[in-house]
């Protein structure tokens, strides 16, 4: 442009009092016109020539407090701009301190689910294992009771001294039959037979009936005693002059309480 709009302007703004929207529109005009920058150039080496050679005089107060709310909003925009540089990469970090916690959030909640998940299969494990181990304990439990169970019947049936005993079944009761080898002096009972179903809440019973004294326990037998005889110890040297076979409550009785299903004496079979 060959005239400014606002010739002041030059002087002002060589001075730094041009400020706001005067200063933008300023300077914008200056980029692009080179006559302006000139007159500019001009005004700025006046103001210096002025400040060299005119005398000191107070400014006019409109002049200075112009001059310093200037400064004053110079100042504090140089702050805000400080301020925004400062913030910006505390925002940053603030973030990526927030992106860092979820995620260490995130990685604890799955190790946390792992960790409970591995625990869970290694205590099933545990327990299939203690399930496993005492089955096996049982088994070799009862193969050991089964070994011990064919010596001593092949100790009583080789025996000279062993009876047989042949039981018969009673009238009004579960039908059945059964064996009793018996060794007085070895102490030794080997029992085997086959009667029908007890009901659920009751057991069979096999006693010896002493020639005198009460009848003795030889403990349960199962109803298909057959295929597997049950052996039972007791004392030596008692002499017996009968067998039977009761039904008894589940799980027996010390003496017998309910009827006698089964009944031979020794020296009949």
């Amino acid at each position: 442009m060959n005239a400014h709009a606002n010739p002041e302007d030059f002087d002002l703004y060589a001075l730094g009092a041009l400020d706001g929207e005067d200063k933008q529109q300023f300077e914008a005009h200056l980029r692009s016109c080179q006559d302006c920058r000139k007159q500019l150039a001009e005004a700025q080496a006046m103001s210096v020539l002025i400040g060299l050679t005119a005398p000191l005089l107070a400014p006019p107060p409109t002049v200075k407090a112009k001059l310093m709310d200037t400064i004053q909003k110079d100042r504090s925009a140089r702050e805000a701009a400080a301020t925004q540089t400062v913030l910006k990469p505390a925002r940053r970090k603030a973030h990526w301190g927030l992106r860092f916690s979820l995620g260490f959030a995130m990685t604890t909640i799955v190790l946390a689910l792992v960790c409970s998940w591995l625990w869970k299969m290694d205590t099933l494990h545990e327990q299939q294992l203690g399930h496993a181990m005492a089955r096996l304990q049982k088994s070799e439990a009862q193969a050991e009771r089964n070994q011990a169970a064919m010596r001593a019947m092949t100790r009583v049936m080789s025996a000279p001294d062993t009876v047989q005993v042949s039981l018969a079944h009673q009238a009004g009761t579960p039908p059945g039959t059964a064996r009793v080898f018996y060794n007085a002096r070895m102490g030794i009972v080997v029992y085997s037979g086959v009667i029908s179903p007890a009901p659920s809440d009751k057991s069979y019973q096999l006693w010896l009936v002493p020639d005198s004294g009460a009848p003795v326990s030889a403990g349960l037998v199962e109803a298909d005693q057959e295929s597997g005889a049950a052996v039972a110890h007791l004392p030596q040297g008692l002499a017996a002059k009968a067998f039977a076979v009761t039904m008894e409550p589940s799980g027996g009785r010390p003496q017998p309480t309910g009827p006698k299903v089964l009944i031979g004496a020794v020296g009949s079979a």
